[in-house]
């Protein structure tokens, strides 16, 4: 590769600024203005011998070097070493650059691999690839650069002195994790955990290949960090199977149960150490170095409708969060919530009532609007968990596109625009949305996707 000469380091020949590479040093002539015109006609391309034999051999062999060419090579090497020296490298070539690379140990923990399978079809196996997820949770305490961000311990914020306006804005300021807090031993740190899966579709022209990925972060990280790719707080810790169940010799129904239960049994093996932690807690070591008795708890799951279907194990078309039929979700009535008692009370009356049967345990479960295919959901064991409430609404289809948008257009017609305008501006911190004065629909769509 054509590089410009240097002597000892890469330096700028016009203005004698040090660089780590010689493709900083292009660069830099390439957009300085100072020493972009140096570069006209002044300078002469070389080729730079690569560091080890086994690196230029690739190079077109031209024939049996004369004695000078050998000196150069020989003073080029020399020249080579001096650079490594000077920049204190821990490598002297690409190959041991590339293993010291490989040899850094995951952050987050090794991937491992697991097999499902079912007693009714041993042959046929279902691949996770998963992590440690108390390793992915304490990897988020010991990020130097998430760590002073954390909070630790519950608080209450008011708008004011009289304390009668309570302000709900990150999860540590919530009912929830002050009524936790309290049910604790003392000293205890809650860190909320927040589960996020969605199946991708990879490719639409090629072979319609998908992923299915499972996210974690905590409710410890400010939500204006977590919402960021960048600040690292969400951290990939699986991935669910994608493989084709083969449903030659099934009924819809029996296919339909299969894929509800490889999604539970995976989620089960993923997030088992949840379930001893989260009672008994476990040390973890924060970004200063100290010790804290962390107790993880399952506080919130991010999906979109049919995935909350299949979490909550309800009947599709259903409300996941009540007892409402899919028949009556237009009735203003409330119904009574949907509970982990009540969800499991269901599916043990339908499998001391089937007999055995699967077609009867179906059949029982639905008459119920319960999903008719799990025996043991994945979460029946968490502590301090309700799964129907910790469901997320999503942003974009159930929330702006489902009910917000009709909202604004009632409260226009009931309050006016300017009261409406009044109540905006009132509103806690919203990350990247700024002050907002007066009403504006583009800027809260982009905002919901």
């Amino acid at each position: 590769m054509p590089l410009y000469n240097i002597d000892d380091l890469p330096i700028c020949p016009n203005c004698g600024k040090l660089f780590a590479t010689t493709q900083g040093v292009n660069s830099h002539l390439s957009m300085s203005k100072l020493c972009a015109p140096y570069k006209k006609g002044k300078l002469r391309d070389i080729f730079l011998e690569a560091f080890e034999n086994d690196e230029y051999e690739l190079i077109p062999s031209l024939g049996d070097p004369g004695p000078r060419t050998r000196a150069h090579r020989e003073g080029q090497r020399q020249k080579l070493g001096r650079v490594v020296e000077k920049l204190g490298l821990s490598f002297n070539n690409v190959r041991r650059l590339h293993q010291m690379v490989d040899g850094q140990p995951d952050k987050a923990g090794e991937w491992t691999t697991s097999n499902l399978s079912f007693r009714d079809d041993p042959s046929t196996t279902f691949t996770i690839r998963h992590r440690d997820v108390l390793k992915a949770i304490e990897s988020i305490f010991k990020d130097p650069e998430l760590g002073p961000h954390l909070v630790y311990k519950s608080s209450k914020v008011y708008s004011n002195r009289s304390k009668d306006n309570r302000i709900f804005s990150e999860m540590w300021t919530a009912k929830w994790w002050h009524v936790l807090q309290t049910q604790l031993p003392a000293h205890a740190t809650v860190a909320p955990i927040i589960i996020a899966t969605d199946k991708t579709q990879l490719t639409q022209f090629s072979g319609g290949k998908s992923a299915y990925p499972v996210y974690l972060t905590i409710g410890n990280v400010p939500k204006s960090l977590r919402r960021k790719p960048s600040s690292n707080a969400s951290i990939l810790i699986a991935y669910l199977s994608v493989d084709k169940i083969d449903r030659s010799e099934m009924t819809e129904a029996a296919h339909r149960s299969k894929v509800h239960r490889v999604f539970h049994e995976s989620m089960r093996h993923i997030l088992a150490p949840l379930i001893e932690a989260g009672k008994k807690g476990v040390e973890m070591v924060n970004h200063l170095g100290e010790v804290r008795q962390v107790h993880p708890i399952l506080s919130s799951y991010v999906a979109d409708y049919p995935e909350q279907c299949l979490v909550a194990c309800c009947k599709s078309g259903t409300c996941p969060k009540c007892q409402c039929s899919a028949d009556k979700l237009a009735d203003p009535t409330p119904l009574p919530h949907r509970t982990p008692r009540w969800t499991l009370g269901v599916i043990e009356t339908a499998k001391r009532d089937s007999n055995g049967s699967t077609h009867q345990f179906s059949k029982k479960c639905m008459e119920q609007d319960v999903t008719g295919g799990v025996y043991e959901p994945f979460w029946k064991d968490f502590p301090y968990t309700d799964i129907h409430r910790i469901l997320t609404p999503d942003v974009l289809h159930q929330l702006y596109q489902g009910v917000f948008k009709h909202i604004i257009g009632w409260c226009q017609s009931v309050v006016g625009e300017k009261r409406l305008d009044q109540r905006i501006r009132s509103l806690p911190p919203i990350p990247r949305l700024a002050a907002l004065q007066e009403w504006n629909l583009g800027t809260l769509a982009d905002i919901g996707g």
